[in-house]
């Protein structure tokens, strides 16, 4: 049976830095968003909040989107996952991330990385480096479609 998902990709910045993830892998480290898939019947919202959470125990609040983009793997089956990126404000007064974030996650490191690292680190997805950056500083920046992040012809 083909299905479709839905993801939320969480750009949260906090006195001038950004919380990145790193996943367990047995390649290379990547670092990446948080976020994950949208549950039934859970609102963007709520699933920025929840994704946040399990992965570095930080509370968060959705402030806007950001862009959206596709997922669409033609191989075997198929897959298809729509990604809904997002920025979040962080809430209360942690600010620090739970090492390997919560049971359950396969987080390896979380953490707060610098606008300048940002444009360095090996990303899961390199299309979004400039676009972070520019949704951080530009005051004209508004949401987009970015279309099919799997066929590298972005936007």
């Amino acid at each position: 049976m083909k299905t479709i998902s839905i993801r939320v990709t969480v750009v949260v910045e906090h006195q001038g830095r950004i919380l990145l993830i790193r996943e367990k892998t047995r390649g290379e480290p990547c670092y990446s968003l948080p976020g994950g898939n949208v549950e039934y019947v859970e609102t963007i919202p709520e699933a920025t909040r929840r994704e946040v959470w399990e992965e570095t125990g930080l509370l968060v609040s959705m402030e806007r989107l950001l862009w959206v983009d596709d997922r669409i793997n033609h191989s075997g089956e198929g897959k298809h996952t729509i990604a809904v990126a997002v920025l979040a404000k962080l809430m209360g007064d942690e600010t620090e991330p739970m090492p390997g974030g919560l049971d359950d996650e396969e987080i390896e490191w979380a953490g707060w990385v610098s606008l300048d690292d940002w444009r360095t680190l090996p990303l899961y997805h390199d299309a979004w480096r400039e676009l972070v950056i520019t949704a951080l500083t530009s005051p004209d920046y508004k949401a987009e479609y970015l279309g099919n992040m799997l066929d590298g012809k972005q936007k």
